[in-house]
């Protein structure tokens, strides 16, 4: 039984090899897509030992032209993440400024937040 859960793992090089051969898009765009998650997963959410990508409040990410746009759950609807609902402003506001500093780190300096569910844009203060 482990011998084949070992069998059907792969390496990391060869998912990414087979990505990029099966994707519609560029190598150059998925490389920024994994430097934005990468960056993303070093934010963790205060209080808690997730980071926001593996928590599932980074929903989507998209590129339009050179802005990175991050869709979140702000509103905590999904039911897989519990603790979303509790989450207050001013931990949001510490969230988004910890994401656009590791995505400004990475090399991402053109980078938008918008809430999932409602499609509206998120302000935050950059000096949190």
């Amino acid at each position: 039984m482990v011998l084949g859960w070992l069998r059907s793992k792969t390496s990391r090089r060869q998912r990414e090899a087979r990505e990029q051969a099966t994707s519609r898009y560029s190598p150059e765009i998925l490389a920024t897509f994994r430097k934005a998650e990468e960056a993303l997963r070093r934010v963790e959410i205060p209080g808690y030992d997730f980071d926001i990508v593996s928590s599932g409040v980074v929903k989507r990410l998209r590129l339009s032209g050179d802005k990175l746009i991050v869709f979140l759950d702000y509103f905590g609807t999904d039911p897989s993440c519990f603790f979303c609902r509790f989450i207050n402003q001013a931990l949001w506001n510490t969230i988004l400024s910890k994401a656009a500093r590791e995505l400004e780190k990475a090399g991402i300096k053109n980078v938008e937040f918008v809430d999932y569910a409602t499609g509206l844009r998120l302000e935050y203060n950059k000096e949190w």
